[in-house]
């Protein structure tokens, strides 16, 4: 009778140390997913050459991403509503970010180089925080730099002096090794009614994607 009650406690204590472990599994499993407000590719995509030029008059060129985690966005000085939302999120969150890695930049890719100057972009920018980039070029360049971003734009009535341009809400996240390495998705904002990037689930995610780097 004594050597069944033991058998029985074994079984308990076993049971319950196996539960222990599949219950920290589980946890530790729901700890490090990643959210829907991201897409990750299954293979990071090597940028192609790409010639913009920066606020500072300097060439911006793919170069410019390596050895940084990169948050891009693509916009104009002119947007009347997601860019300075977007930018003023990133900007909320900045120190946050640079805490998850100090070499992570937020760069601005202006999709309107008519009335986007390296002048207006840097006062731009700064206006926001003076750590972040912006870069354009003509649309010849710009267009297929944006594209391997995984991002768009359009230009609506270029011969009208005051047009809009449409373009991505979404933030394109190049890894250090110059490499589109994931997109985060906009959802609309119940309040504005306009698309934005989550702040705070690009940091809860990008944390997890900087954890997992060549882990």
């Amino acid at each position: 009778m004594a050597n069944t009650s033991k058998l029985i406690w074994l079984l308990a204590l076993t049971l319950l140390v196996a539960g222990t472990l599949s219950g920290i599994a589980w946890y530790n499993n729901r700890a490090n997913t990643l959210t829907k407000a991201v897409v990750v590719y299954p293979e990071p995509r090597p940028l192609k050459a790409m010639a913009l030029t920066d606020a500072e008059g300097q060439p911006f060129t793919e170069q410019r991403f390596q050895d940084h985690w990169s948050l891009v966005f693509v916009g104009y000085t002119y947007c009347p509503d997601i860019c300075p939302t977007t930018l003023s999120d990133l900007a909320r969150i900045y120190p946050e970010l640079t805490r998850l890695s100090d070499k992570t930049q937020v760069v601005f890719v202006s999709a309107d180089p008519g009335r986007d100057t390296p002048e207006r972009l840097k006062a731009y920018t700064a206006h926001f925080n003076p750590d972040f980039i912006a870069a354009t070029a003509e649309h010849a360049q710009l267009m297929p730099a944006v594209q391997q971003l995984g991002l768009i734009y359009g230009v609506h009535e270029r011969g009208e002096q005051d047009y809009l341009v449409d373009h991505s809400a979404s933030i394109a996240l190049i890894n250090p090794d110059a490499q589109l390495h994931a997109s985060f998705r906009p959802v609309f904002d119940e309040g504005s009614g306009i698309p934005l990037v989550d702040g705070q689930l690009l940091l809860q995610d990008l944390e997890r994607i900087i954890a997992r780097w060549r882990g």
